[in-house]
């Protein structure tokens, strides 16, 4: 990808590019594929979400409108990453309203220590260990930490979330009984909150062979952008996947767009 162009330039291009060429088009089946599969399996997680929370005669108190929970430390697989990224580039005035609460809220996140990669590390060693674990406390502490910045997530549009289609398990499978100023970070009650995760969350599938790392949970709205700015040299770098941006790179098709849109600039 050339390097001479500038960010704008770069996100159109990649956008141009990402579905073109033989590893293009596998990478379009994938994610449509698993568009459709996580759609049905919010749908499991909601019905059981309804039935886990009528046995205890309470109903939930999430609404749209209601944001307070955009604020936490939220995560995601870098699948669900790539069905945003999607999303977004057929969703034109979505890309451009992310892109634009983006810069901002990167810019308060630096001047805050970027708290959000001990969540990120926290996260992953307390995998597998006990609720109460050292571990599991540390990982608390430091997503408390995050949350007290009070910044909302910058998929947040007018109150709500612009990319709800294909918004994080994580997200879809949070949802709240108690009231919902209780989630606030300035509250001191403690909300009560209903979890629930998918096996599908872990999945290591990828277009381009099988992540031989594991499953790869990233902080997603820092990954979704280095996505559209970076294109395959981003998904690269998350997943270990080597030689994906050089396959890619290699289809005529995508030389050919490359090479037009280099003169297009030029001239511009």
């Amino acid at each position: 990808m050339p390097k001479r162009l500038k960010k704008q330039d770069l996100i159109k291009l990649n956008k141009e590019i990402a579905y073109k060429g033989a590893i293009g088009k596998k990478r379009e089946k994938y994610i449509r594929d698993l568009i459709k599969k996580k759609n049905a399996n919010i749908e499991k997680i909601e019905k059981s979400q309804h039935e886990a929370i009528e046995k205890n005669n309470e109903t939930i108190s999430c609404h749209k409108g209601c944001y307070y929970c955009c604020n936490v430390y939220s995560h995601a697989s870098i699948q669900e990453c790539e069905a945003i990224v999607y999303y977004l580039y057929q969703n034109e005035n979505v890309m451009k309203t992310f892109l634009k609460n983006y810069h901002k809220w990167r810019k308060k996140l630096r001047q805050n220590g970027d708290i959000f990669v001990d969540c990120a590390r926290l996260w992953y060693e307390k995998s597998g260990k006990a609720s109460g674990s050292p571990e599991d406390e540390a990982f608390k502490d430091a997503a408390a930490r995050y949350r007290k910045q009070k910044l909302a997530c910058p998929f947040l549009s007018g109150c709500a979330c612009s990319i709800y289609e294909v918004r994080p398990y994580l997200c879809s499978g949070t949802v709240a009984t108690s009231p919902p100023e209780w989630c606030q970070v300035s509250n001191i009650k403690h909300p009560k909150m209903y979890r629930t995760q998918t096996p599908a969350m872990f999945d290591k599938t990828f277009y381009y062979g099988e992540i031989d790392a594991g499953y790869i949970f990233t902080f997603f709205p820092i990954a979704v952008y280095e996505i559209l700015e970076t294109g395959y040299k981003a998904i690269e770098k998350f997943t270990g996947l080597d030689g994906l941006e050089e396959a890619a790179m290699e289809s005529p098709t995508v030389k050919k767009i490359v090479r037009q849109y280099m003169r297009k600039t030029e001239k511009a």
